[in-house]
């Protein structure tokens, strides 16, 4: 009976799928160093990053409702948040800043348009909730076949 029930519990997590954990709503996220930035009206228009396989990809960087947001540090540490729309001329001094010391940054994009531009962040967050989400799976398959075998100890010593 409790290898039958061990048996059902371990089947039943490791069917579940991990592509229902999906944190990113499909977005595009690219990494890299920033090698190209085109002006327009005191604003970037556009932004070319060199990634680590040696591409270079292009983003279209939005100025209407929907602007592209921004998250960087200086080189102090210094956090800052803007968009596109309200604070352009500030995004993209710092965007120069960040091409003229090599700053890696994050993009994430949808059809080449980029709707956040942070520094770079070098983890997936996927695939560290899946492995999380395994890990406790483990430890607590682990300590419930503890207690069952515990159990039946318990239950032949008292016979």
């Amino acid at each position: 009976m409790y290898k039958f029930l061990s048996l059902l519990v371990v089947t039943i997590f490791l069917g579940i799928n991990p592509i229902s954990l999906n944190a990113d709503d499909g977005k595009q996220i690219t990494s890299g160093v920033i090698s190209n930035l085109e002006e327009g009206g005191g604003k970037s228009s556009k932004i070319s990053i060199l990634t680590n396989e040696g591409e270079i990809e292009t983003f279209q960087i939005n100025n209407e409702n929907n602007s592209t947001k921004f998250g960087l540090e200086n080189i102090a540490g210094e956090r800052w948040t803007g968009n596109q729309s309200e604070n352009g001329g500030e995004a993209l001094k710092r965007l120069k800043q960040h091409q003229s010391r090599l700053a890696p940054i994050t993009i994430v994009s949808e059809n080449g348009l980029a709707a956040e531009i942070v520094d770079m962040e070098s983890r997936n967050v996927r695939t560290n909730l899946w492995y999380l989400f395994a890990c406790f799976t483990v430890a607590w398959i682990a300590f419930f076949v503890y207690l069952i075998i515990i159990n039946g100890r318990l239950s032949k010593a008292s016979k």
